[in-house]
């Protein structure tokens, strides 16, 4: 099933690794077609989706912790 560009369903032009290949994730996810409008938008994709990866993979939850 090849990888979704948006919640649009729309399939990403993302080839692959081959055999022996270490693509970097950056390299990966900047060939997710980016469905946000022009206006307002500061960082590339890609940065963002490898923001949020490296969130998810520190143990980052949904909702944020309530400090009390």
């Amino acid at each position: 099933m090849p990888a979704r560009s948006s919640c649009l369903g729309r399939p990403a032009a993302v080839r692959p690794p081959k055999t022996g290949e270490h693509p970097v994730l950056l390299d990966c996810l900047s060939g997710v077609a980016d469905p946000r409008r022009a206006k307002g938008r500061r960082h590339p994709l890609a940065f963002v989706l490898a923001l949020a990866a490296c969130a998810v993979l520190a143990g980052s939850r949904d909702q944020p912790r309530q400090i009390h």
